[in-house]
């Protein structure tokens, strides 16, 4: 990683180790020791843990959005949309350990009136991900059912989410999906 600047490694490290053993449980000192930096250097890029974290949340948040707008733009058959976003991130919580949502771990941990700019971040996505299922829904109902129906697929592939991490299995997004293919009457054939 010596071509990569130290904001770079430090901000590739701590989101390994964010990931893995969720926000709270990392320390300043585990970042700089998995990062091979300095203290000061890392001091010189983050001024602390907090702001660490926004820029982590902030480039997970773009790489989703990225995610989601390109899932939109080419959503696939009408019966298999659906199926298709659940199985990718199915896949996705297979290969990562079963570790889920990192913005809803960290919500868990944050309290929103220490930390107000990092739990903004981390509303603002859960918003967006909320307007992404409602955008989705959109391809397959009413217009005048797609709010409605979009946020509660948008809870369904949430709380299945949670409950895969919990149970380290994947049957909670394969009963979402069913029920949220169902909401939205597609054809599971």
């Amino acid at each position: 990683m010596s071509n990569i600047p130290p904001r770079q490694v430090i901000l590739l490290k701590a989101g390994e180790l964010f990931h893995k053993r969720g926000y709270a449980a990392v320390s300043i000192e585990d970042v700089i020791d998995a990062s091979g930096v300095a203290k000061s250097t890392f001091h010189q890029n983050y001024s602390s843990k907090s702001k660490l974290g926004q820029a982590w949340l902030e480039r997970l948040s773009k790489q989703m959005k990225h995610v989601n707008e390109g899932f939109l733009e080419n959503p696939g058959d009408r019966d298999r949309r659906l199926r298709k976003y659940f199985f990718s991130i199915r896949g996705w919580l297979e290969n990562s350990g079963f570790r889920s949502c990192q913005f809803a771990n960290t919500a868990a941990c944050v309290i929103a009136e220490e930390d107000e700019e990092l739990f903004h971040i981390i509303d603002q996505y859960k918003r967006a991900q909320r307007q992404f299922f409602i955008d989705l829904v959109g391809t397959l109902v009413s217009q005048e059912d797609a709010q409605r129906i979009g946020t509660a697929v948008f809870l369904l592939f949430s709380g299945a989410m949670t409950e895969a991490q919990n149970l380290k299995a994947t049957w909670p997004m394969d009963d979402a999906l069913a029920m949220a293919e169902k909401l939205c009457g597609v054809n599971r054939g």
